[in-house]
């Protein structure tokens, strides 16, 4: 019976993190294209035509129906992983040793937001981005929390 009330505490302690999380999910990259949830990624030439492991650029955009649009070039050599969720897409890049995170709005190509200049891989944990020696947090709308550098 304590065991059940502590799984109890347990879960309902939980339960606001889980009903405010971001649903991102992965963008699989396939011959240079991204496509998830009606959105669709054209990344450019890749590193490797067999084995890509970053693309150039520029991005574009397309949703259903609409024009297709261009992300800013400042958006490129981009690596994995592209994650998408509620809009937004987020796009990893790097040049030199410095790395970079970007959020991108998929209706429109603008930067809605990016990191400070890291070092090291970007990584997507437990529903939070590992950047260098930092983590960015989402809210449930897929945008970053307490990081409003270069928000939009």
């Amino acid at each position: 019976m304590r065991a059940s009330r502590c799984l109890l505490a347990i879960v309902l302690a939980w339960l606001p993190v889980v009903a405010w999380a971001c649903d991102l999910a992965p963008l699989p990259i396939v011959g240079g294209i991204g496509k998830l949830h009606g959105v669709s990624v054209s990344f450019g030439e890749a590193d490797d035509a067999l084995h890509p492991t970053a693309w150039q650029g520029p991005l574009r955009i397309a949703q259903g129906s609409a024009p297709a649009c261009v992300v800013d070039d400042e958006v490129a050599i981009v690596e994995q992983p592209v994650m998408l969720g509620d809009g937004i897409l987020y796009v990893p890049t790097y040049s030199g040793s410095n790395n970079r995170l970007y959020a991108v709005d998929t209706g429109n190509c603008r930067v809605l937001w990016h990191s400070g200049d890291f070092n090291g891989p970007t990584r997507f944990v437990h529903g939070r981005f590992v950047i260098g020696r930092e983590q960015v947090q989402l809210d449930r709308r897929c945008r970053p929390v307490g990081m409003a550098k270069g928000m939009d």
